[in-house]
């Protein structure tokens, strides 16, 4: 009996190892996820923008001075048909607003793809990290019945 429960605590020991490991995996892959979530809504808000300087032919405009909106400054738009985009990692060109429009709607849609794997990948893990759980809960049940039926000798 006293090699059973060796091998059940040693299991256990495997499993609870791997339920951290996984526990840290769904982490990176849970802020990966906000992170798209947060970049699509950035391009939904960009888009929009546009749309409503091209509607309206706006000149003044509010600029964000930071990425969280803490300070925003009034600023003249000196053109209005053209917005400056980037195609590259470090590279920026200015194009007609309806083409900076339509590499907006590819990010979103290459995003938005990218989304949907991050998040299957995060059910794939979920999934995964309860199946291990029930082993260990299984293990954990096994040998308690094994010190139970110990005691009772």
């Amino acid at each position: 009996m006293s090699s059973e429960r060796a091998r059940l605590e040693e299991a256990i020991q495997q499993l609870l190892v791997q339920l951290d490991e996984l526990r840290e995996a769904i982490r990176v892959v849970q802020a990966r996820s906000l992170t798209l979530s947060s970049e699509i809504q950035e391009i939904r808000m960009a888009y929009e923008t546009l749309s409503n300087i091209q509607r309206v032919s706006q000149r003044e405009v509010l600029a964000s001075l930071d990425r969280n909106g803490y300070v925003f400054a009034k600023a003249q738009l000196l053109v209005t048909d053209e917005a400056i985009v980037r195609i590259g990692k470090e590279y920026y060109t200015a194009l007609p607003i309806d083409k900076v429009k339509s590499i907006l709607t590819e990010y979103e849609k290459d995003l938005t793809e990218e989304l949907k794997e991050t998040e299957a990948e995060l059910r794939r893990l979920t999934e995964l990290y309860s199946q291990i759980q029930k082993k260990v809960q299984e293990y954990v049940a096994s040998l308690q019945r094994l010190e139970e039926g110990v005691k009772r000798q």
